[in-house]
């Protein structure tokens, strides 16, 4: 079995569920139907800037998937999003080996967040490396995103997540220390917004809250913030502002 990373972009249309949701529920495919074994799923911003054509906010989707069988998971993934893709999407698919991420593609990644880069450019650059990169709708533009979704991932340093395991983490509530959440869904650690490890016997309160860990220094990772809002709970999730901020 072999880790690799599955990158995802431009999937939808201004009527359609967004490319984060098109994630999960291929994830979800992959795991009812025996390809392989979806990890985290994690949300990357690229440039927003009005010279690219996006739909809305422009980011792309990256699946850690586990599988023996890299082949047939490439092609059902392509038959998957043929199907799934909305009416005027420009999809584009992109599979690497987690392991063998070359830097010249994380470095793609950050360009990509702040440049106006093309497709040509992507499509070149994954020949050279030997990455498996396909535009599956439309233009094809979304290879820009799916290679970018693959490298900012590997830094370790990009992005945040919106499935966990298979977890909708959308759904986790009530008061959690960081021991107890780990029986939920792989999470390593938990810091204050001032960077310091909070103790994993620490009670977060996740009512009302934001639930999207960070990535950070290769960790999925809860940011929290100190609260008096109950007796005995003295911390709560960080903000949806503040996770984007950090995250964006």
């Amino acid at each position: 079995m072999t880790n690799y990373l599955v990158g995802i972009d431009d999937t939808d249309n201004l009527e359609s569920r967004g490319t984060g949701f098109l994630a999960r529920s291929m994830a979800k495919f992959i795991n009812d139907n025996g390809l392989g074994i979806p990890g985290g799923i994690t949300r990357h911003q690229l440039l927003f800037d009005p010279r690219v054509p996006y739909t809305s906010q422009n980011s792309s989707a990256c699946i850690q998937v586990t599988t023996s069988n890299p082949k047939l998971l490439w092609e059902t993934m392509i038959e998957f999003l043929i199907k799934s893709c909305a009416v005027g999407s420009d999809c584009g698919l992109c599979m690497v080996e987690e392991d063998d991420v070359p830097l010249a593609i994380v470095e793609w990644g950050y360009r990509a967040k702040t440049e106006l880069v093309n497709k040509k450019l992507a499509a070149d650059l994954a020949q050279a490396h030997n990455i498996s990169l396909i535009g599956l709708t439309g233009t094809h533009d979304g290879i820009i995103g799916a290679l970018a979704a693959v490298g900012l991932r590997s830094s370790g340093n990009d992005g945040r997540f919106v499935s966990l395991k298979g977890v909708d983490i959308r759904t986790i509530e009530g008061t959690h220390s960081l021991l107890d959440l780990q029986k939920i869904v792989p999470v390593h650690e938990a810091i204050g917004i001032d960077g310091k490890r909070i103790e994993s016997n620490i009670t977060i309160c996740f009512d009302n809250g934001w639930f999207r860990p960070v990535l950070k220094n290769g960790k999925t990772t809860i940011v929290i913030t100190n609260t008096n809002i109950h007796e005995h709970n003295h911390y709560k999730l960080a903000d949806k502002d503040y996770i984007k901020s950090i995250s964006n």
